[in-house]
């Protein structure tokens, strides 16, 4: 009985934690640049109480004698693929590709990553992407924060497709600021963290960033005008919320059974 308890504990655990996974899957649907995350689950605990035997002597064999396994929570990884581009305003920028925008939430001492490209002016000119400042590249090809921008309204702006920001100096003359996006990638993408708003952090498992660099090759390229809508299919994650909780369902019917059992042996020894 108890190992039929520890078995029905381990995994309502475990489906417990994905149900967490697929809630927050939904919950962040509509985040621009969201990437959902994935569960998967591995068998534990394998019991076998004998191996089984040869055939021999014109006398069959016997098969294993074994009392199935336990489970638990194998991991939980971001998937990568593209969401769906849709059309934004002017200064919004979307990547078709591998490549990640490379912001910052402490001025450049540290360095997280993003799909996200819904891009903000504030009072100080500084390009933001959900308070994190954007980095691009000056006309050296050199890594800086795109700063100094002449206005906040996001409706003087227009990104070309080899990612060079524009200005329009009078509604309708655009004139290169003197940035271009800078894009990165990772050899793991799913080995990464997530942190702050929709953006990543890089891990042992993702390994280091590429260099930063402009759209093209590795990094993919971009789509001006438009956003990338988050990955995740409500469809597919209501059906694996649904089994989920099916399977906690079954596990607590176990754990309960057992329960009663033991509490009924109990009795009668008293």
């Amino acid at each position: 009985m108890l190992d039929i308890m520890s078995q029905a504990q381990n995994a309502i655990e475990a489906y417990n934690e994905a149900l967490k996974v697929t809630s927050s899957n939904i919950s962040n649907m509509n985040v621009t640049g969201y990437k959902k995350l994935d569960t998967s689950f591995q068998s534990i605990f394998e019991k076998i109480l004998t191996r089984g035997t040869a055939a021999r002597n014109n006398i069959g064999g016997t098969n294993p004698l074994q009392l199935g396994q336990g489970m638990n929570l194998a991991s939980v990884s971001i998937d990568f693929s593209n969401g769906e581009l849709v059309d934004g305003s002017g200064a919004d920028l979307a990547i078709k590709g591998l490549g990640l925008f490379i912001v910052s939430p402490d001025g450049g001492k540290t360095y997280l990553y993003t799909r996200a490209g819904n891009f903000q002016i504030d009072a100080s000119g500084n390009l933001s992407s959900n308070g994190l400042q954007v980095y691009g590249l000056d006309g050296a090809g050199n890594m800086t924060p795109i700063t100094g921008l002449p206005s906040g309204n996001r409706s003087s702006y227009k990104w070309l497709s080899d990612g060079t920001l524009q200005y329009a100096t009078d509604g309708t003359t655009f004139i290169s600021t003197g940035y271009r996006i800078a894009l990165t990638y990772f050899t793991n993408p799913n080995g990464l963290a997530q942190a702050r708003g929709s953006s990543f952090a890089e891990t042992a498992a993702s390994g280091s960033a590429a260099a930063a660099q402009a759209p093209g090759g590795l990094v993919g390229a971009v789509s001006p005008g438009q956003l990338e809508r988050s990955n995740v299919q409500y469809l597919s994650e209501t059906i694996d919320a649904l089994e989920f909780q099916r399977a906690m369902s079954g596990n607590l019917t176990m754990l309960k059974m057992a329960s009663d059992l033991i509490s009924s042996f109990i009795s009668k020894l008293s």
